[in-house]
């Protein structure tokens, strides 16, 4: 996907058939730490939730 320079995206995700995608406290720490590692460095994030069915970015 090519980034368009400031624009916002609005990024989520869902388990099929709305099943977990986050079971434990560690599964979510995982999940931030390669937020933090892969788009951190590429983008402005505004928001994220995190659910146990779900994750919703909200980028720039």
């Amino acid at each position: 996907m090519k980034k368009e320079e400031g624009k916002c995206y609005h990024i989520y995700n869902r388990g099929n058939n709305k099943e977990n995608i986050f079971f434990e406290e560690e599964n979510y720490l995982f999940f931030l730490d390669r937020l933090k590692i892969y788009l951190i460095p590429h983008i402005d994030v505004f928001a994220y939730c995190l659910m146990p069915t779900i994750f919703i970015y909200l980028l720039e």
